[in-house]
Protein backbone atom coordinates (compact mmCIF):
# COMPACT_ATOMS: atom_id res chain seq x y z
CA UNK A 1 0.00 0.00 0.00
CA UNK A 2 1.31 3.43 -0.89
CA UNK A 3 1.97 6.01 1.80
CA UNK A 4 0.30 9.41 2.02
CA UNK A 5 3.29 11.33 0.66
CA UNK A 6 3.48 9.23 -2.51
CA UNK A 7 -0.30 9.46 -3.05
CA UNK A 8 -0.47 13.28 -2.71
CA UNK A 9 2.81 14.06 -4.43
CA UNK A 10 3.60 17.80 -4.52
CA UNK A 11 0.40 18.63 -2.63
CA UNK A 12 1.69 16.91 0.53
CA UNK A 13 2.93 19.09 3.40
CA UNK A 14 4.21 17.97 6.78
CA UNK A 15 1.61 18.06 9.57
CA UNK A 16 -1.48 17.90 7.35
CA UNK A 17 -4.77 17.23 9.13
CA UNK A 18 -7.54 14.99 7.85
CA UNK A 19 -9.56 18.08 6.88
CA UNK A 20 -6.60 19.43 4.83
CA UNK A 21 -6.32 16.11 2.98
CA UNK A 22 -10.05 15.93 2.27
CA UNK A 23 -10.04 19.51 0.94
CA UNK A 24 -7.46 18.62 -1.72
CA UNK A 25 -8.64 17.65 -5.18
CA UNK A 26 -6.76 14.38 -5.54
CA UNK A 27 -7.42 11.63 -8.06
CA UNK A 28 -7.78 8.17 -6.59
CA UNK A 29 -5.01 5.80 -7.61
CA UNK A 30 -5.85 3.51 -10.48
CA UNK A 31 -5.67 -0.22 -9.79
CA UNK A 32 -4.28 -2.39 -12.57
CA UNK A 33 -7.14 -4.83 -13.06
CA UNK A 34 -5.20 -6.86 -15.62
CA UNK A 35 -3.73 -8.88 -12.74
CA UNK A 36 -7.16 -9.92 -11.45
CA UNK A 37 -9.73 -12.42 -12.67
CA UNK A 38 -13.42 -11.55 -12.54
CA UNK A 39 -15.60 -13.54 -10.16
CA UNK A 40 -17.75 -14.68 -13.06
CA UNK A 41 -14.74 -16.09 -14.91
CA UNK A 42 -13.42 -17.78 -11.73
CA UNK A 43 -16.81 -19.36 -10.95
CA UNK A 44 -17.09 -20.64 -14.53
CA UNK A 45 -13.61 -22.23 -14.34
CA UNK A 46 -14.39 -23.85 -10.97
CA UNK A 47 -17.66 -25.22 -12.33
CA UNK A 48 -15.91 -26.64 -15.42
CA UNK A 49 -13.27 -28.27 -13.21
CA UNK A 50 -15.97 -29.93 -11.11
CA UNK A 51 -17.72 -31.14 -14.26
CA UNK A 52 -14.48 -32.59 -15.67
CA UNK A 53 -13.90 -34.47 -12.40
CA UNK A 54 -17.40 -35.93 -12.60
CA UNK A 55 -16.88 -36.94 -16.23
CA UNK A 56 -13.53 -38.47 -15.41
CA UNK A 57 -15.04 -40.55 -12.63
CA UNK A 58 -17.90 -41.60 -14.88
CA UNK A 59 -15.49 -42.68 -17.64
CA UNK A 60 -13.20 -44.59 -15.31
CA UNK A 61 -13.41 -48.32 -15.24
CA UNK A 62 -14.41 -50.01 -12.07
CA UNK A 63 -10.78 -50.98 -11.42
CA UNK A 64 -9.61 -47.40 -11.89
CA UNK A 65 -12.32 -46.11 -9.54
CA UNK A 66 -11.33 -48.71 -6.95
CA UNK A 67 -7.65 -47.76 -7.33
CA UNK A 68 -8.52 -44.07 -6.86
CA UNK A 69 -10.65 -44.84 -3.80
CA UNK A 70 -7.87 -47.02 -2.40
CA UNK A 71 -5.32 -44.24 -2.96
CA UNK A 72 -7.56 -41.72 -1.21
CA UNK A 73 -8.14 -44.13 1.68
CA UNK A 74 -4.40 -44.85 1.95
CA UNK A 75 -3.66 -41.12 2.06
CA UNK A 76 -6.25 -40.62 4.81
CA UNK A 77 -4.78 -43.53 6.78
CA UNK A 78 -1.24 -42.15 6.43
CA UNK A 79 -2.41 -38.76 7.70
CA UNK A 80 -4.16 -40.44 10.65
CA UNK A 81 -1.04 -42.52 11.37
CA UNK A 82 1.16 -39.42 11.35
CA UNK A 83 -1.28 -37.70 13.73
CA UNK A 84 -1.31 -40.70 16.09
CA UNK A 85 2.50 -40.94 16.06
CA UNK A 86 2.74 -37.26 16.96
CA UNK A 87 0.21 -37.68 19.78
CA UNK A 88 2.12 -40.72 21.08
CA UNK A 89 5.43 -38.84 21.01
CA UNK A 90 3.87 -35.90 22.84
CA UNK A 91 2.44 -38.26 25.47
CA UNK A 92 5.78 -40.03 25.97
CA UNK A 93 7.71 -36.76 26.16
CA UNK A 94 5.14 -35.36 28.60
CA UNK A 95 5.51 -38.44 30.78
CA UNK A 96 9.29 -37.98 30.85
CA UNK A 97 8.97 -34.31 31.73
CA UNK A 98 6.52 -35.09 34.54
CA UNK A 99 9.06 -37.61 35.89
CA UNK A 100 11.62 -34.79 35.95
CA UNK A 101 9.28 -32.63 38.03
CA UNK A 102 7.23 -30.65 35.51
CA UNK A 103 3.53 -30.24 36.23
CA UNK A 104 1.20 -32.07 33.81
CA UNK A 105 -0.01 -28.96 31.94
CA UNK A 106 3.47 -27.49 31.40
CA UNK A 107 4.87 -30.88 30.39
CA UNK A 108 2.21 -31.26 27.68
CA UNK A 109 2.78 -27.71 26.42
CA UNK A 110 6.55 -28.22 26.25
CA UNK A 111 6.24 -31.61 24.53
CA UNK A 112 3.82 -30.16 21.97
CA UNK A 113 6.08 -27.18 21.33
CA UNK A 114 9.03 -29.54 20.89
CA UNK A 115 7.12 -31.67 18.35
CA UNK A 116 6.11 -28.51 16.45
CA UNK A 117 9.69 -27.22 16.39
CA UNK A 118 8.90 -24.22 18.65
CA UNK A 119 12.18 -24.25 20.53
CA UNK A 120 11.71 -20.76 21.97
CA UNK A 121 8.75 -22.04 24.00
CA UNK A 122 10.75 -25.09 25.08
CA UNK A 123 13.68 -22.94 26.22
CA UNK A 124 11.43 -20.48 28.07
CA UNK A 125 9.63 -23.30 29.88
CA UNK A 126 12.96 -24.93 30.77
CA UNK A 127 14.26 -21.63 32.16
CA UNK A 128 11.13 -21.24 34.32
CA UNK A 129 11.44 -24.85 35.51
CA UNK A 130 15.12 -24.48 36.44
CA UNK A 131 14.39 -21.21 38.25
CA UNK A 132 11.55 -22.85 40.20
CA UNK A 133 13.79 -25.81 41.08
CA UNK A 134 16.51 -23.48 42.38
CA UNK A 135 13.98 -21.63 44.52
CA UNK A 136 12.63 -24.93 45.85
CA UNK A 137 16.14 -26.14 46.77
CA UNK A 138 16.91 -22.88 48.57
CA UNK A 139 13.56 -22.96 50.39
CA UNK A 140 14.16 -26.57 51.43
CA UNK A 141 17.68 -25.77 52.64
CA UNK A 142 16.40 -22.84 54.70
CA UNK A 143 13.59 -24.96 56.12
CA UNK A 144 15.92 -27.81 57.13
CA UNK A 145 18.77 -25.71 58.54
CA UNK A 146 18.83 -26.06 62.33
CA UNK A 147 18.88 -22.87 64.32
CA UNK A 148 22.15 -22.29 66.17
CA UNK A 149 22.11 -22.16 69.97
CA UNK A 150 21.67 -18.70 71.43
CA UNK A 151 23.77 -16.92 74.06
CA UNK A 152 26.70 -18.38 75.98
CA UNK A 153 27.27 -22.05 75.90
CA UNK A 154 27.35 -22.84 79.61
CA UNK A 155 27.82 -26.50 78.82
CA UNK A 156 31.20 -25.81 77.20
CA UNK A 157 33.89 -28.17 78.30
CA UNK A 158 36.69 -26.53 80.25
CA UNK A 159 40.31 -27.66 80.34
CA UNK A 160 39.94 -28.72 83.95
CA UNK A 161 36.88 -30.83 83.18
CA UNK A 162 38.69 -32.38 80.21
CA UNK A 163 41.70 -33.28 82.36
CA UNK A 164 39.45 -35.03 84.91
CA UNK A 165 37.90 -37.24 82.17
CA UNK A 166 38.92 -40.81 81.55
CA UNK A 167 40.80 -41.68 78.38
CA UNK A 168 37.69 -43.22 76.79
CA UNK A 169 35.73 -40.00 77.46
CA UNK A 170 38.59 -37.91 76.01
CA UNK A 171 38.62 -40.19 72.96
CA UNK A 172 34.90 -39.60 72.57
CA UNK A 173 35.50 -35.82 72.62
CA UNK A 174 38.21 -36.28 70.00
CA UNK A 175 35.87 -38.29 67.73
CA UNK A 176 32.94 -35.89 68.08
CA UNK A 177 34.77 -32.54 68.05
CA UNK A 178 38.41 -32.77 67.02
CA UNK A 179 38.77 -28.95 67.07
CA UNK A 180 37.72 -28.77 70.71
CA UNK A 181 40.01 -31.68 71.56
CA UNK A 182 42.99 -29.94 69.91
CA UNK A 183 42.16 -26.73 71.77
CA UNK A 184 41.93 -28.49 75.15
CA UNK A 185 45.15 -30.48 74.65
CA UNK A 186 47.31 -27.48 73.77
CA UNK A 187 50.03 -26.76 76.26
Amino acid sequence: MADLKSLLGDKYTEGMTVEDILALDVEEPQIDMSKFVSKELYDRAASETANYKKQLRANMTEAEQKALADAEEKKAMQEELAKLKAEKAIAENSKGLVALGYDEKTATEVATAFMNGDFNTVIQAQAKFVDAQKKAVVADAVKNTPTPPTGNNDNALTKEQFNKMSLSEQLEVYEKTPELYNELTKK
